[in-house]
């Protein structure tokens, strides 16, 4: 959103987002007592827990503005167009969901027991109409929210990927549009992350700030990522390459595999190679991992 728009939020309007989240927070410190009559309430400091909380979309304690979400998505179901009424699912979604991990969004933030959006979104499609409201009391990161947020603006691969599947099952395309959710976690760094990645942001904000952050940081710690090449340049490393260490069966000395069994050039991993220490040639280099390795067992 543009930091130049109205901020809406449960029927009130806001200059910004400061504005709106400063309400809330008053809202919530009021809301408190009542709160933690709730079993399980987590415990801090009040103004702890004010100050963790973005709300009404996202509160380090019970929200007590959940029935006002439902209240006002309830009635934009009605404005929503294609919706049938009486929506039922007379089939479970029994198709092998197979997703790689190597999506931006989800390597944004690792965490154990994380599931790919795009893997949740088949669900969703299949058992919900777009302005449906999800429930998910185990939400980890919130996977499940980027999910039900991204059936109304799915990538063109996704959406492509998707559709293929349902046809191949003999269904009909999905339905796609928003879908609501509602994410809670028990642990509250999982809770955290799953605001972030839910939680609308004001870009122009955001990209200032990150970048401030970039370089405050390679500033700092740049260095640590620095290295000198073979003609004496200085480089930036981006990855690094970890090599197994194996002993030579002749001399005892160390072999260092990536150095002596990697072919660069022609991106491949010798049959036979030289050991540094006596110069004997070792047998082919899959034999030598595996005879290495059972020595290491043995």
């Amino acid at each position: 959103m543009s930091k130049h728009e109205k901020i809406i939020c449960l029927g009130r309007e806001f200059n910004s987002e400061e504005e709106r989240r400063e309400y809330f927070r008053n809202e919530l410190r009021t809301k408190l007592p009542e709160l933690k009559k709730i079993e399980g309430f987590p415990i801090g400091e009040d103004e702890d827990i004010i100050n963790l909380s973005d709300p009404p979309y996202y509160t380090a304690c019970p929200n007590p503005w959940l029935n006002d979400f439902i209240g006002e998505w309830e009635k934009e179901k009605e404005l929503i167009p294609g919706r049938k009424k009486g929506f039922h699912v007379d089939e479970p979604y029994a198709s092998d969901v197979s997703e790689g991990k190597n999506n931006p969004i989800y390597n944004a933030h690792t965490y154990h027991t994380k599931v790919p959006h795009p893997a949740i979104m088949r669900y969703i499609l299949h058992y919900t109409q777009p302005g449906d409201i999800i429930l998910d009391g185990f939400a980890g990161t919130g996977m499940t929210g980027v999910a039900a947020q991204l059936c109304g603006s799915p990538s063109s691969e996704i959406k492509y990927s998707i559709e293929k599947e349902f046809k191949s099952r003999g269904q009909i395309c999905p339905q796609w549009g928003t879908r609501k959710a509602i994410c809670g976690d028990l642990s509250p760094v999982a809770s955290f992350i799953d605001y972030n990645y839910n939680t609308p942001i004001e870009i122009d904000g955001f990209q200032s700030k990150t970048e401030k952050i970039i370089t405050a940081v390679q500033k700092e710690c740049g260095w640590m990522y620095e290295t000198k090449h073979t003609d004496d340049k200085i480089g930036r490393i981006n990855y690094t390459v970890w090599s197994e260490v194996f002993v030579c069966p002749n001399c005892n000395s160390e072999i260092v595999f990536y150095d002596v069994a990697i072919d660069e050039i022609n991106s491949s991993v010798k049959d036979e190679f030289v050991c540094n220490g006596c110069k004997s040639i070792q047998i082919s280099s899959k034999e030598f991992v595996r005879s290495n390795l059972k020595q290491v067992n043995a």
